[in-house]
């Protein structure tokens, strides 16, 4: 897993093509978090560093395209709200065959190899989009997220400032422009195009957690809480913004705020991920009764989500519960025997049965 980053602003959700939305707010499993180096964190930290990214997918099939496709890109498009990817890729390589400038073909094509893993694809593909028609908005925003999520900053303003002067108002580009210019440590410019961005979209949870991310990366913590809690209102029950919003706050350490939030998420959905990031705001929070309790709940709903069993280990430790810390810290040795924690968690088992006098 890598460190959560919400710079992949744009669709490759295949039946939901036209929807600007952005594919890596949601959290593995149901909505969950990763908290722990099992999943990419660090263990002992109060707040997790990483989040796995996934993808949120679109039931709305794809909006009528902004100008008239040819048969076969029409052809594609109904397979892709068929889910049938295959098919949609032969009907644009016809339609790529019979018209080499096929705007249209090219974007989705450049859509598609992103959703296989096929970055330099995408990218020539988003680029021939823009070739053959440099109002393309999709392609823009496509393509300039690509290279957001590459670190390619320089190349991200590249694509998205011409593109903006005939798509003054698009609040997807200037996210991906904000973005980069937060990439670049360019605070100023970042929050102009990121205040751009909420305008086109005031009411949007997405573009605030988005934004709230690159704040606190700018050193703006306060400034940054502030805008999550009032983005939490704006989520209307989507578990996976309404934790994504916690994580966020945890990774503030903004502990009361973060456990409120995470109530939140719990409420729609008492996951294991979810508890047990709770109990790790709740840790940052000193409430290790009421971390121990979700952690509890978190083992009886899944006992094999391995973090949840590393906190409750740790817990039960600090409280002097040796023999039921003993059994935590080696339910997770057995669900990751040659994870990062390894060496640590059997460490940990040794001081554990020295207290008990084994």
């Amino acid at each position: 897993m890598r460190t959560f980053t919400p710079c992949h602003w744009h669709s490759v959700d295949l039946r939901g093509l036209r929807r600007r939305r952005p594919l890596r707010l949601a959290f593995a499993a149901v909505c969950g978090v990763a908290v722990l180096g099992c999943a990419g964190a660090s263990p002992d930290a109060t707040a997790p560093s990483t989040v796995p990214p996934a993808s949120e997918p679109s039931s709305s099939p794809p909006a009528p395209p902004d100008a008239p496709v040819s048969p076969e890109v029409a052809k594609g498009v109904a397979a892709l709200e068929a889910n049938d990817l295959a098919t949609a890729k032969t009907h644009f390589q016809a339609a790529l065959a019979a018209n080499g400038s096929d705007a249209d073909a090219l974007y989705y094509l450049g859509a598609l190899s992103e959703k296989a893993g096929d970055m330099a694809g995408a990218e020539a593909s988003y680029k021939a989009a823009l070739r053959a028609r440099p109002d393309s908005l999709m392609a823009a925003q496509n393509l300039s997220a690509l290279y957001d999520d590459a670190q390619r900053f320089d190349e991200a303003l590249a694509i998205v400032s011409p593109s903006l002067t005939t798509h003054a108002t698009d609040g997807t580009l200037h996210l991906n422009a904000g973005i980069a210019h937060a990439g670049k440590k360019e605070a100023d410019a970042a929050i102009r195009e990121f205040d751009a961005a909420i305008a086109a979209a005031p009411s949007d949870a997405t573009y605030r957690l988005v934004y709230a991310h690159w704040l606190g990366a700018l050193g703006q913590r306060d400034t940054a809480v502030k805008m999550l809690g009032a983005a939490l209102p704006m989520a209307h029950g989507n578990v996976g913004v309404v934790a994504a919003l916690a994580h966020e706050l945890h990774v503030l350490a903004a502990f009361p705020e973060c456990v409120a939030a995470f109530t939140r998420a719990v409420a729609l959905n008492p996951a294991a991920e979810i508890l047990t990031e709770r109990a790790a705001c709740k840790i940052g929070q000193k409430d290790d009764a009421g971390a121990l309790d979700d952690l509890r709940s978190a083992t009886a709903k899944d006992s094999k989500y391995a973090p949840a069993q590393y906190y409750l280990g740790n817990e039960l430790a600090k409280a002097g519960h040796y023999g039921p810390a003993l059994a935590a810290y080696q339910a997770f040795l057995r669900l990751e025997p040659n994870g990062p924690l390894a060496k640590g968690v059997a460490e940990k088992i040794r001081l554990a049965k020295q207290h008990l006098g084994q």
